[in-house]
């Protein structure tokens, strides 16, 4: 009991650090007097001008009727009056058309600020604020410090729970959250930053794509109407949450996430101050909301089953005519989405015409036409390197078609990839093995015929013409793309017909080798930003890396040891100097960007589960001109580097916003939702909980949430839903968004495309966020704090004597993690798990049964991969025969364990029994 009281107690000192600290806000009146110029807190980590250089808070507008006659105003037109400027109040005062005066009042109050806007109708009738809209100038972007040092806003647009935060860069340091004045709601927002209070006249209605109410708010003659804002600094993830809930706003967590399907149980927990009085369902007749009761009396918990396909509101009430929303989108099954997905990719998307030089290309799906584009026919777009297959826009259609054929073998689509590569990449956009120099070079450009003929430039000037072959980025997808039709031609060798397994693999293991020595051959000219010597295969997260290990694993089990061992040596070349010599490894081709952060984590992952041999002058870097040597490594810097990359990974990431646009989502609070990195991050963060976190079931719902985001963005439908929810008609089923606007007018990347709340109209670099998806499926069986034991893409249930039931709705069906009772994984190396049939555990790996569903249609051997299963002696059973035993160690219980079954029907019944 006492153990409990003093982990209790430094629980609570840590959550409370600030206070510890003494903070002091300071703030300053704007030079033109029109509002807040400077907002610091004294005493926090990094002391720092929350006021962006040059602007205030203060900058309202608002609209207004008075006896039928309507006012637009903006106070940057009018003069103000200060009427108080202390060191802990300013109040300014403006003189408003029809006897209407407007204060703001800055008060310092203890640790935090208030922001305060009143409304004073001095006339003698009522006036009606019809539009106010404020602006909050905090946290522009700023290049002239290092990218890190930048702070990312997070912003939940969810009436009178709504919120925004403002992070480090880093994860790491002063959070600061702003929330809202009890009775304060936004209700919109536009993308250029005006944040709507009342917006009855903002919104267009037109079509009705703006999901939230407009209101309207009536004031009496001498009436006041009050609204506003607090500011404070929180130290962590968790202490936003408690001062989120301390300032009456409403803390939501779901799971599995807020993108589902029809067949997915959704558990709902609602933690507030304020009593949360119902629920409605915006299709009532189309969903079910099962209460299940409170939880020590402020948490409210539910279950949520939905039948509609496409977008889901539900409105909570709360407190005294309180509002908030929880915005679901429900989709078809994933793996109706995933193979779906598959089958437009290769049906609709590729160019077979051997007269073009572009012949076998995958390139762009506009969904507002309906049409394929071509580096012959851009339609709309005015961006070569979009549509020429060699950048990540459409070269991430053949990873993904290659990561679904692995799960789910289609002949007709492995011969479109095999068409693929035979014709647009082997001896075109990839240098052959006998083309030199630079041999498996891939060329990165607006595409390789240009490229290749010379036009732009031989081999020597630098990085441009014949010598483009310096994007790294390029490479890890494509040796992505050999590795996964290597375990196609392994699996399925009928299947084949291009190469064969050791020929996939062959190409798999010399573009993972050209991709370390190609790009760093190549001196940078001085028409690129960068110069010197491409070194990103070293220095730089670049995405689908992760597949470099299982080359090298594929070749050791090959009996290639000296071909492994090199690619590992490089490898680890970029381990050792993340690690080790970069304190902020996690830059990209951007100044902010968050593509580091599924490779930065398999870069710690790597470094915690494999020691390195230390090494004088262990490689050679030619831009500092310095040798990299060791003689001892620091494994604290190990965990230093995963927490600075986890860290930073959550600094961009949607944790808390309860809207499917952004919870989960890569970079939360900008533009560009559910982007392709949603899914990428997210699939590191479950491989970090189940590997290495104590709150697994917290980075588990960080991580699911991510996983499942992105489907949003999937045109998909049945006849009775128009094939689709974003764009109608069966030429469009199956398409997909590059990203989501949440705003109702922005834009995309490129800004002459505009676009409304949805999806973008093309498909983009998704691809490699949905590859990630396929890689990142599985079941998480959680015994949540809130919920109890649950599954993470799956429905569970338990009966009277403790057999846990798992159904898989993954997608996939070929992995599951258990967190409880004891931690251990068991994963299918092909076919998958029954989806009629569910997974059934008894005690703590006491007894494991399962179905395994036939894919390939052939007799053949299923390999299971084990990992983390207690120790004892296990009997194997495939349809009441025992097969064969396995005995786990002590002290060996992480490490993984190979069994081989036969797979002789369509399904076969698999038992693993623990006889000791």
């Amino acid at each position: 009991m006492k153990l409990k009281y003093y982990i209790s107690s430094l629980l609570f000192l840590c959550l409370n650090i600030s206070s510890l600290r003494g903070i002091t806000p300071q703030m300053k009146v704007s030079p033109d007097e029109r509002g807040v110029s400077s907002l610091v807190f004294q005493g926090a980590d990094n002391v720092r001008n929350y006021i962006d250089h040059g602007k205030y808070l203060g900058d309202l507008n608002l609209a207004y009727e008075v006896r039928g006659k309507s006012y637009a105003v903006s106070l940057a037109d009018i003069s103000p009056q200060i009427l108080s400027a202390t060191s802990d109040k300013i109040q300014i005062f403006w003189q408003l058309p029809s006897d209407v005066r407007l204060y703001q009042t800055f008060t310092i109050k203890g640790e935090e600020v208030d922001w305060e806007i009143e409304f004073f109708n001095r006339s003698h009738h009522p006036a009606t604020v019809t539009d106010l809209w404020f602006s909050l100038p905090v946290g522009a972007l700023d290049e002239s410090i290092q990218a890190h040092q930048n702070l990312n806003r997070h912003f939940s647009l969810n009436g009178n729970a709504s919120f925004f935060y403002w992070t480090p860069l880093t994860g790491q340091g002063d959070i600061l959250l702003m929330t809202m004045r009890k009775g304060t709601s936004i209700e919109y927002a536009t993308a250029d930053g005006k944040y709507y209070l009342h917006s009855t006249h903002a919104v267009d209605r037109t079509d009705d794509t703006w999901r939230l109410p407009s209101t309207s708010k009536t004031v009496q003659p001498y009436g006041h109407y009050v609204t506003g804002f607090n500011f404070t600094l929180a130290g962590n993830h968790e202490e936003i949450q408690t001062k989120i809930y301390d300032k009456q706003g409403v803390v939501v967590k779901v799971a599995p996430g807020m993108v589902v399907t029809p067949e997915m149980e959704v558990c709902c927990a609602l933690r507030s101050k304020l009593p949360v009085t119902g629920l409605t369902a915006e299709y009532p007749a189309e969903m079910q909301i099962t209460s299940l009761g409170q939880k020590a009396g402020d948490t409210y918990l539910y279950k949520f089953r939905f039948s509609r396909l496409g977008e889901n509101l539900i409105t909570v009430r709360y407190g005294e005519d309180q509002v908030c929303f929880l915005d679901f989108f429900v989709t078809e099954p994933l793996e109706t989405l995933i193979k779906k997905r598959a089958r437009f990719i290769v049906g609709r998307q590729q160019h077979r015409d051997p007269s073009k030089w572009y012949n076998g290309l995958y390139s762009l799906w506009d969904m507002e036409k309906a049409e394929l584009l071509s580096p012959d026919y851009l339609g709309d777009l005015r961006e070569e390197f979009m549509v020429g297959g060699s950048d990540d826009p459409s070269n991430s259609k053949p990873v993904y078609v290659s990561e679904k054929n692995v799960i789910y073998p289609d002949r007709e689509e492995i011969a479109s990839l095999e068409y693929y590569e035979e014709n647009f990449v082997w001896g075109k956009l990839q240098r052959t093995d006998r083309e030199y120099p630079y041999p498996y070079g891939i060329y990165g450009s607006e595409n390789w015929h240009q490229n290749r003929s010379g036009k732009y430039g031989g081999y020597e000037d630098g990085g441009s013409g014949k010598g483009r072959m310096w994007r790294t980025f390029d490479y890890t997808t494509h040796f992505a793309i050999y590795y996964n039709l290597y375990r196609i031609a392994e699996d399925n060798p009928e299947m084949v017909s291009y190469l064969d397994a050791d020929g996939y693999l062959e190409r798999a293991y010399r573009t993972a080798m050209a991709y370390f020595e190609v790009p760093y051959n190549i001196l940078m000219g001085k028409q690129w930003t960068f110069h010197g010597w491409t070194d990103w295969a070293y220095k730089q997260g670049n995405f689908h890396e992760r597949y470099l290990l299982d080359i090298i694993r594929a070749l050791e089990q090959k009996g290639r040891e000296k071909d492994a061992a090199k690619l590992r040596r490089e490898w680890e070349k970029k381990v050792t100097y993340m690690v080790y010599e970069d304190p902020w490894p996690f830059g990209s081709e951007m100044f902010v960007d968050r593509t580091a952060f599924e490779s930065s984590y398999y870069v710690a992952e790597y470094a915690k589960l494999n020691p390195i041999e230390p090494e004088e002058q262990f490689w050679y870097d030619k831009n500092l001109k310095k040798w990299y040597s060791y003689t001892s490594f620091d494994t604290a810097m190990i965990d230093r580097f995963m927490q600075n990359q986890l860290d930073g990974n959550l600094a961009l990431r949607g944790l808390f916003e309860p809207g499917y646009a952004n919870l989960g989502t890569a970079w939360s609070g900008q533009y560009v939702n559910l982007d392709y990195m949603t899914q990428m991050g997210g699939v590191a963060l479950l491989d970090y909980a189940y590997r290495f976190s104590d709150r697994a079931d917290r980075y588990i719902n960080y991580g699911y949430n991510s996983l499942l985001a992105s489907w949003a963005l999937m045109n998909t439908g049945t006849k009775e839903t128009g094939f689709g929810y974003w764009y109608k008609g069966e030429r469009n089923d199956g398409a997909v968004g590059w990203a989501f606007s949440p705003y109702q007018n922005s834009r995309t990347y490129m800004n002459y495309i505009k676009v409304g709340r949805s999806p973008w109209r093309f498909d983009g670099e998704i691809d490699h966020g949905l590859t990630g998806g396929i890689h990142g499926s599985g079941v998480y069986l959680v015994d949540d704090p809130d919920f109890g034991l649950i599954g993470y893409g799956a429905n569970v249930r338990t009966d009277k004597n403790g057999t846990v039931s798992i159904t898989p709705l993954d997608g996939v069906r070929r992995q599951i993690r258990i967190m409880t009772p004891v931690r251990f994984s068991i994963e299918l190396m092909q076919d998958g798990f029954r989806k009629d049939h569910p997974v059934t555990l008894k005690g703590a790996a006491e007894e494991l049964s399962f179905f395994i569903e036939n894919r390939s249609g052939k007799r053949h051997n299923t390999t299971i991969r084990t990992e983390g299963m207690p120790e004892g002696k296990y009997t194997v059973m495939t349809d009441h025969k025992m097969i064969t035993t396995f005995h786990i160690e002590a002290g060996n219980t992480h490490h993984p364990y190979y069994i081989e079954v036969p797979v002789t029907d369509k399904h076969t019944q698999v038992k693993l029994l623990k006889t000791n």
